[in-house]
């Protein structure tokens, strides 16, 4: 007869604690393999991030009335 697992692992007997802890054990392996992937593609991005690049400077263009120095026109 197959149980519904609680959560409760106290509940259960001592072959089942140790089936459920292998499954979950194999589980989490499963996970980290998926992880790790993730993170060697998110390093491959940050690397291309903070390789030296030439840096462009450009000034802002000054646009008519964009700097009013503190003076509130009423229309």
């Amino acid at each position: 007869m197959a149980q519904t697992c609680t959560g409760d692992c106290l509940k259960c007997s001592f072959q089942q604690q140790t089936y459920c802890s292998a499954q979950r054990t194999y589980g989490i392996m499963e996970n980290q393999k998926a992880i790790v992937a993730i993170l060697e593609r998110l390093e491959a991005r940050l690397v291309a991030f903070s390789a030296p690049a030439e840096i462009v400077e450009e000034k802002a263009p000054v646009a008519p009335g964009a700097d009013t120095k503190g003076e509130v026109k009423n229309p």
